[in-house]
């Protein structure tokens, strides 16, 4: 009987050891389990947290290259600012000396009407300008510069012309006139030439001493353009033989030269007629260019200006 006993407590014992050691074998297993789901965890997490620190500093890179292109932007937009700024001050002073360049030799530019001949069969126009000074030997206080061809007579026959002198070229219908007989050219085969002007008598649109003194240039004061180089911009004043009535003013480019009979001729896009011939050509600086001279052969678009400079110095 207590044999049976024993027996029955070992198999007991067996039963319970054979359990425990099948649970602690599970519980074993288990926990190596989660020991390696918790490392892959540890990892993921690990490269979550690279990625985000990666992910962060990329960002601040980012925002730090922003914020340069947007500090670059504002340096542009304020050297654009100053720029305009620059152009429109530019462009409001640069009509400002236009207007002043006008101002100041507009109303020396006078409009030449010439007897064709000695028949009186034909009228000839063109423009001068009016001066005061002695540098022309022999003629002189006041004397207007022109174009020869556009005084001389057809005939041969004295030289008469009709000088009308614009206080204020914006008023056509406020001039004042004088009379010419006869002038003295520069040099023979050259296209210039002097008038000067005499009093008119009994007439409603006369003018006197004081009126031609205020009108008139001097001469002395008035600087010849040194050189005009190709592609340099001029201006051209006169009174065209169409619409002359009133001051005309066109501009172009210096755009070449040319030799005729002894002077240089400056070949200019600025339109030049048989009008404005005798006129006045300045650059911006204000000194003058020359005479804008209309060429009747010549054949292509281009006006012509006698050039001063080189011709007298």
């Amino acid at each position: 009987m207590e044999q049976n006993n024993n027996t029955l407590w070992f198999s007991v014992l067996v039963i319970i050891s054979l359990a425990t050691y099948g649970l602690y074998s599970e519980t074993r297993n288990s926990l190596m389990e989660t020991n390696e789901e918790l490392r892959k965890a540890q990892e993921e997490i690990a490269v979550i947290v690279g990625e985000s620190e990666e992910t962060i500093s990329s960002q601040r890179d980012l925002i730090a290259e922003k914020e340069e292109e947007l500090e670059q932007t504002k340096e542009s937009e304020e050297l654009l600012q100053q720029a305009v700024a620059s152009l429109q001050n530019t462009s409001g002073s640069g009509q400002a000396s236009l207007n002043a360049l006008l101002s100041d030799f507009a109303p020396s530019v006078v409009r030449l009407v010439c007897l064709q001949d000695s028949l009186t069969r034909g009228l000839q126009q063109g423009s001068g300008v009016l001066y005061k000074g002695d540098s022309i030997s022999g003629i002189g206080p006041y004397y207007v510069q022109t174009n020869l061809h556009v005084i001389q007579t057809d005939d041969g026959s004295l030289s008469q012309c009709v000088v009308a002198v614009y206080p204020n070229p914006n008023q056509a219908d406020q001039y004042i006139i004088y009379r010419t007989k006869g002038f003295k050219f520069y040099k023979s085969g050259v296209d210039l030439a002097f008038i000067e002007p005499e009093l008119v008598e009994e007439h409603s649109k006369a003018g006197n001493i004081e009126q031609l003194n205020e009108s008139a240039r001097d001469a002395d004061q008035t600087k010849l353009c040194a050189s005009a180089s190709i592609g340099d911009h001029i201006i051209v004043l006169g009174y065209p033989g169409i619409g002359g009535d009133t001051l005309t003013v066109t501009d172009g480019i210096v755009s070449g030269y040319e030799f005729r009979s002894g002077a240089r001729y400056i070949k200019t896009s600025a339109k030049i007629d048989q009008g404005n011939s005798g006129g006045i050509a300045i650059k911006d600086s204000g000194c003058v260019v020359g005479i804008p001279t209309f060429v009747q052969s010549q054949i292509e678009s281009l006006g012509r200006i006698l050039d001063l400079d080189w011709l007298l110095n």
